[in-house]
């Protein structure tokens, strides 16, 4: 960015950590739109962040608010944009209330389901085993709404890829912390499914101790495992409310060494409802046996009393051995 010669750079939907300014220049001035968990950022930037103000506004909220008051048609030209990264954050079946703004306009213009399917299709090419965003980027430019992104061909080819893969992986049988709040699925694969596969399980799975839907990819950056979190549905109205970091952090925590520091700032990153990470594969496993993912929950009393009481109503002994008695 600096071989550039910039006077202003505008990061987006990153950067919320503590770096040193982010390019090496007193000159230039640099502005930060994001909504991730961080109290950190980096220096001599103007941070526009909404992590602690719920309900908590999307980067492309943020940004629509800052540009409103100075572009009037902005709704009429780039609404769609705004709609398509709240959507692809927030989910399709967000509703539009207060203080979030009113997009009537915009979905009298273009339907919601044309948004969802453009927020898949854009999606697509990050996820495919190329990470091919140039694809998209350029898709980004060139349309005028969502029906010319519905219509690109690339996005449609990556966008069936991931959808193979997807359906390939998202049959791994889950494993569950001992204490069943946690499910955690195992994959190996080179593309970027594994917060597809999450979203599908995060509706799928459900219990009474559930509350964490875990997607762990060792086949995407060799060396590493990525995973995404997500709450599973039947735990997003628990009260207090599921925080997907808090739990990660505590059970890493629990080591006594220095494993926090081993699995480096990218762990347990973005928002208390879908964080993830990218941590080695040494780091990940250490993280998984403190987390007692696979181990058989203890008995309850209760259950053992059941088994006792099952055993006692049954006098009755078994006469198969009847069947091969000596012979005479």
């Amino acid at each position: 960015m600096q071989a550039k010669d910039p006077k202003y750079i505008i990061v987006v939907d990153q950067g919320s950590r503590a770096a040193p300014p982010i390019v090496d220049s007193a000159d230039v001035e640099s502005l930060l739109i994001d909504h991730h968990q961080s109290d950190v950022f980096p220096k001599n930037a103007l941070v526009e962040s909404a992590y602690h103000y719920p309900p908590i506004a999307t980067s492309a909220l943020l940004t629509y608010a800052l540009c409103k008051p100075l572009h009037p048609n902005i709704e009429a030209s780039c609404g769609y944009l705004y709609t398509m990264g709240t959507h692809g954050d927030l989910g399709n079946t967000l509703k539009w209330k207060p203080p979030f703004p009113d997009m009537i306009e915009v979905f009298r213009t273009h339907t919601k389901q044309a948004i969802n399917d453009a927020v898949a299709l854009i999606n697509a090419p990050r996820r495919t085993s190329k990470f091919d965003i140039i694809t998209a980027w350029q898709a980004l430019l060139e349309a005028k709404g969502p029906k010319d992104i519905l219509n690109n061909i690339r996005l449609l080819n990556a966008r069936a890829e991931i959808n193979d893969e997807v359906e390939r992986q998202t049959h791994t049988p889950p494993k569950f912390s001992k204490d069943g709040r946690i499910a955690v699925l195992h994959i190996n694969s080179a593309a970027q499914g594994h917060g597809v596969i999450v979203t599908r399980w995060a509706g799928y799975l459900n219990s009474k101790t559930l509350e964490i839907i875990m997607v762990a990819n060792s086949g995407y950056r060799p060396g590493y495992v990525s995973f995404s979190c997500r709450i599973a549905r039947c735990a997003r109205s628990r009260d207090p409310p599921v925080n997907i970091i808090a739990s990660l952090r505590a059970a890493a925590d629990l080591d006594t060494g220095d494993l926090v520091g081993r699995m480096g700032e990218s762990f347990a990153r973005g928002q208390k409802e879908a964080s993830g990470g990218i941590v080695p594969a040494a780091e990940f496993e250490e993280l998984m046996a403190l987390m007692r993912i696979g181990e058989k929950p203890d008995p309850k009393p209760e259950d053992a009393g059941k088994a006792k009481k099952k055993v006692e109503a049954c006098p009755r002994k078994n006469n198969l051995m009847k069947c091969f008695g000596k012979k005479s």
